[in-house]
């Protein structure tokens, strides 16, 4: 990315290049920080340079400024006329009793097709598996808990036998 150096900035500041190059720079500006801080830089420093604003204009400007400040201020002091809005009926699509019909419908639609018969089959039939594979599972490997458990009174058998032999544990 070219950078813009200080004096091209100032030249921007003192509008002394063509429109495109102005384009090019105001892109610039937008993408790149360093560049940026260039052009706050040369706004600073060349800010007694700059036309100052005659002090009749500052005042116009503040006046008509204040004028449509009052102007909106007016505007939400004066009452509102308040219409009498008549209660809408709510379209029959958006009544319950119309969902709730199509719900009847749908579901004895899927009655009527076997779609709810086929779909507990698949299901009874998935745990069927999952229990068959369960058990698979649990007849070739032995689970954590049992594995403790055997372990545990493998110990304590230890510790029996040390005390029937005369041990004092």
């Amino acid at each position: 990315m070219n950078h813009y150096t200080i004096q091209q900035w100032s030249r921007y500041v003192r509008q002394q290049l063509s429109a495109d190059e102005q384009l090019q720079y105001e892109a610039h500006l937008g993408s790149c920080d360093q560049c940026l801080e260039r052009y706050m830089q040369c706004l600073e420093s060349s800010g007694e340079e700059l036309p100052e604003l005659p002090n009749s204009a500052s005042v116009t400007i503040s006046e008509s400024v204040m004028r449509q400040i009052g102007k909106e201020e007016a505007l939400l002091t004066e009452p509102v006329e308040v219409r009498q809005r008549r209660p809408k009926t709510p379209a029959f699509f958006r009544h319950p009793l119309f969902h709730y019909t199509v719900a009847a419908v749908i579901t004895i639609l899927l009655m009527g097709t076997g779609a709810f018969q086929s779909l507990a089959d698949r299901i009874g039939k998935a745990e069927t598996n999952v229990e068959a594979a369960g058990m698979l599972q649990e007849s070739s490997r032995p689970s954590v808990s049992h594995q403790i458990m055997e372990k545990t009174i493998g110990m304590l058998d230890a510790i029996q036998h040390k005390q029937d032999k005369g041990g004092t544990r």
